[in-house]
């Protein structure tokens, strides 16, 4: 269990990460997205997904499939075939049908009702398409939290209490929306498993920097 309670280092996290994210944001097509459908779907391409593969399915799926009801009549429709996640095209297909008589909610009690939609996507869809503060926790948030605040993580880290109690601290109110797109392409492009730490805005207190530089 971590508790963080220093004001200073949140806002130093908070400030480096937004304004290294201003300087970097990188330009999806789904990060100006204006269709909902596309927007909600393109969550869930990217769970556990690398974006540079999502990015021609997305493209394509865009052109063919604008409405829900169009992908859910397509009895040949299975976006997830190239990403090597078919499994998930079942659920899809349930949430298509479900969204030609009904809008995309915007609470995320009522999102988590939607077939195959589950915190992560809920989360991302509200805060990156929707204008509305959410928390963002995958396994690349955990691993670049664990290594800045120096505590240890494994696979069930993210499910946790505390750390969800963490991210919830961390998140600002009102510039969520530069904030976590930096947690996502902050561990995309520079804290990965192998991190280029010197190239890291985050690293003069970083304790992972810390540890490896005396080393």
């Amino acid at each position: 269990m971590f508790v963080l309670e220093d004001k200073t280092l949140i806002n130093y996290f908070r400030r480096k990460l937004i304004s290294w994210e201003n300087n970097n944001f990188a330009d999806f097509p789904w990060r100006f997205c204006k269709n909902k459908w596309h927007s909600l779907s393109v969550e869930i391409m990217l769970q556990r997904t690398k974006a540079e593969q999502v990015l021609p399915v997305f493209l394509d799926f865009c052109n063919k499939y604008p409405v829900p009801e169009l992908y859910y009549k397509d009895k040949d429709a299975n976006i997830f075939n190239s990403l090597g996640l078919q499994q998930r095209n079942k659920e899809f297909k349930f949430l298509a049908k479900e969204l030609i008589t009904r809008n995309i909610p915007d609470k995320k009690e009522e999102l988590l009702q939607l077939p195959g939609v589950g915190e992560y996507v809920a989360s991302a869809y509200l805060s990156l398409h929707q204008n509305k503060r959410s928390i963002i926790i995958d396994s690349n948030v955990v691993r670049l939290y664990g290594r800045f605040f120096g505590f240890d993580t494994d696979g069930e880290t993210r499910r946790k209490k505390w750390f969800i109690e963490l991210s919830e601290k961390l998140t600002p109110e009102r510039k969520f929306y530069f904030y976590n797109y930096g947690l996502l392409d902050l561990p995309r492009n520079i804290c990965r498993i192998k991190p280029v730490c010197n190239t890291c805005p985050l690293m003069r207190k970083c304790k992972f920097y810390t540890r490896i530089k005396k080393q």
